[in-house]
């Protein structure tokens, strides 16, 4: 892919609006700043007669404007004349100001409220100036519908809109016909700010968004849009910034995102919808941006089912060390979609805190559906970043690998992880640098079996999510400190317990990583799953217990510590309880979860493995696994029983239960453990 002459081949598609250069003073049509009067059938007529007399400009002088849902018309240009100049939309008696019109709702057709600004099937639209759009928004406006999960422990809240989105969700799924989707009074599906819909020739320039109900900027199904110079800051949940879908053609240029979500997510349907209008969203260019705050810098999905493809993402700067990912990707088997043909390069990223680039096909429903998405052709060169819980973490369904994958020219360095690769089919990997290590080399190198004398063991080593041929060795320490090299090869035959013992494994560029280090242990009568805790320093050769004794938080807190990465030497000088909280593996909140004593059930465990596993997930959702008693899961533990299932850690009863209620033994932890270890590569 040569970026260069992709960004002047989407250039050259997007054309500008035409619209005259007549202008009309608001004044002219009786509407009036500073007024207590809602002038929205004012506004209204102002823009239908300009659309009707051919075009042009609509200017609102310095002042505040309450007013209610509006609706662009062709050749109409509606111009925010001062940066005091303020376009108020009401948040109240909602019914009589928004009423429903067609809409799409997280990528989905239906009528609902009507968005604060809104076209369909309109050419030559714009609004420019410095002005402000304030939507009304707040903690008892529009947000209080939505209690939005945004990590793993966040509190299990109602949530309003929940029912409506499931329902909507059933109706896409369903193919029911859109007219009978009908949502508005007496349900909770907040509006878009900005949503024009099947428009061509669109223009939003220089002003500022603050309160959005939800998305702020949300074209659907447009062709040639720019959106240039815009401040779009807003805090709600689910406020991301600017949400093309299955759009053609869109430069994204100058603008400042500082959002309670996403700031660019580029979308093309969802679910059957999605798949059954088949529009990518194709053909974007976002360039010299500043990300200040949100989830996803550049996100690309969820919402994709017709795919998103060409998209070029160059000279951007993300500045906010609460900015989760700078691109994102992420989808899963109920959406679909494809994913190709995209550049990240030349940016810098000052502070990152989860990833600089994340990836998975594991949001929300993972791989609860058939519809397999694929991640193809993407490049990411010329980028330094700061700061995360990993440098790189993408990851793919085994099914569906990742394929033409390129990371060239890249410098990371103040993570806590270093890299995540899943599924990875033949990438090209060139001056990669992760705190300090270059990429490729080993991952994840683990001594598979029990150090146990006269237990032969194995060595385990992956490489950014492909397979790869390793030399290994085998090194033994008396105290942790001095280590000696005392066999090569595979595998290893553990002699008469003597200390520590860890393998290094070494590829093919001479790059090599070490192991955790595992105790040897002499003979035992324990069975194999509480001695490979031992051997990992998770458990002590002298700990007593029976398999039905119920495990508290601070014995489980206690056995995490080998994947907070202290040993057995700094265990004594530091406190699990507190150590796991901070590093999210427990949770903070009250409740009853942060009592050391109290006993730990099912689904707070299931939410414990994918903190502790290596991959924890921000921004967590409210999606549901698949199991008989899916009823009794709380919405806040739903996505990560979903996913602690998916990769294995824990598994339904026979009878298709989860059981999520129920306290977990201490025969279950260990058993949890010791695959949650497995995959960390403790």
């Amino acid at each position: 892919m040569n970026k260069t002459q992709l960004r002047e081949n989407i250039l050259r598609q997007i054309e500008k609006p035409h619209i005259p250069n007549t202008e009309y003073p608001c004044s002219g049509f009786g509407i009036i700043a500073d007024s207590n009067e809602v002038q929205t059938v004012k506004l209204q007529q102002a823009i239908d007669t300009i659309s009707r007399n051919g075009g042009g400009r609509l200017i609102l002088s310095s002042g505040t404007y309450r007013t209610g849902a509006l609706q662009l018309k062709n050749n109409v240009e509606l111009h925010l004349q001062s940066k005091n100049t303020i376009l108020s939309f009401v948040n109240e008696e909602i019914e009589k100001h928004y009423p429903l019109v067609l809409s799409h709702w997280e990528a989905t057709p239906c009528y609902n409220y009507s968005p604060l600004i809104y076209a369909c099937e309109a050419h030559d639209i714009a609004i420019t100036g410095e002005g402000i759009l304030d939507g009304g928004a707040d903690e008892e406006h529009w947000w209080n519908w939505h209690h939005q999960v945004e990590n793993a422990w966040s509190a299990n809240k109602v949530d309003l809109q929940l029912h409506d989105r499931k329902a909507l969700r059933k109706m896409n799924m369903d193919c029911v016909p859109v007219k009978e989707r009908r949502f508005g009074p007496g349900h909770f599906l907040r509006p878009s700010f900005i949503q024009p819909m099947k428009c061509e020739r669109v223009l939003l320039s220089d002003f500022t968004i603050h309160h959005s109900p939800m998305w702020q900027v949300n074209p659907v199904m447009c062709k040639s849009l720019t959106i240039s110079g815009l401040t779009l800051s807003s805090h709600g949940a689910n406020n991301d910034g600017c949400d093309p879908e299955s759009c053609d053609g869109v430069h994204i240029v100058n603008c400042r995102f500082d959002t309670g979500d996403d700031c660019i997510s580029l979308k093309s349907g969802r679910d059957r919808d999605g798949r059954i209008a088949n529009i990518p969203c194709k053909n974007i260019l976002i360039e010299n941006n500043e990300f200040a705050d949100g989830h996803g810098g550049i996100a690309l999905g969820s919402e994709m089912s017709g795919g998103i493809s060409k998209v070029v993402a160059v000279n951007n700067y993300f500045t906010s060390p609460n900015l989760t990912y700078a691109l994102r990707l992420k989808t899963n088997a109920r959406r679909g979609g494809i994913v190709e043909d995209i550049i990240l390069a030349d940016s810098v990223m000052e502070h990152v805190n989860g990833a600089a680039v994340h990836g998975t096909m594991l949001y929300e429903d993972g791989r609860n559906g058939d519809d397999l998405p694929v991640f193809r052709n993407i490049l990411v060169e010329n980028i330094t970043a700061h700061g995360g819980d990993y440098g790189i973490f993408l990851e793919a369904f085994p099914e569906v690998p990742m394929t033409g994958l390129v990371l060239r020219n890249i410098k990371i360095d103040g993570v806590a992880r270093t890299m995540h690769g899943m599924n990875w089919d033949n990438p090209v990997i060139e001056a990669v640098k992760i705190n300090g290590e270059e990429y490729p080399r080993p991952t994840k190198v683990r001594i598979a079996g029990v150090t146990q004398e006269g237990e032969e063991v194995s060595a385990i080593a992956e490489s950014c999510g492909t397979t790869e041929v390793f030399s290994y060795v085998w090194e033994n320490s008396k105290d942790g400190v001095i280590w000696k090299e005392v066999a090569i090869g595979p595998k290893y035959l553990v002699p008469e317990r003597a200390g520590l013992l860890r393998v290094l494994a070494t590829n093919q560029l001479g790059h090599t990583s070490s192991s955790h280090s595992y105790k040897m242990i002499g003979k035992s009568g324990k069975k194999g799953s509480y001695k490979r805790l031992i051997c990992r320093g998770m458990l002590r050769a002298i700990d007593e217990f029976s398999d039905s004794e119920l495990i508290t938080r601070s014995r489980l807190a206690k056995m995490l510590l080998p994947l907070v990465g202290i040993t057995a030497e700094e265990a004594p000088g530091v406190d699990p309880m507190k150590l796991s909280i901070e590093r999210g593996f427990l949770a903070k909140h009250t409740e009853g979860e942060s009592d050391p004593q109290g006993y730990v059930t099912r689904q707070e465990m299931a939410t414990v493995t994918m903190q502790a596993c290596g991959i924890n997930y921000k921004n967590a959702s409210s999606t549901m696994p698949e199991c008989v008693d899916v009823a009794d899961v709380y919405h806040n533990y739903g996505t990560n029983v979903a996913r602690s299932l998916y990769f294995g850690f824990m598994r339904l009863e026979e009878d298709g239960t989860f059981l999520p209620r129920a306290y977990v033994t201490m025969g279950e932890a260990v058993e949890i453990l010791n695959r949650v270890a497995d995959f960390a590569g403790i």
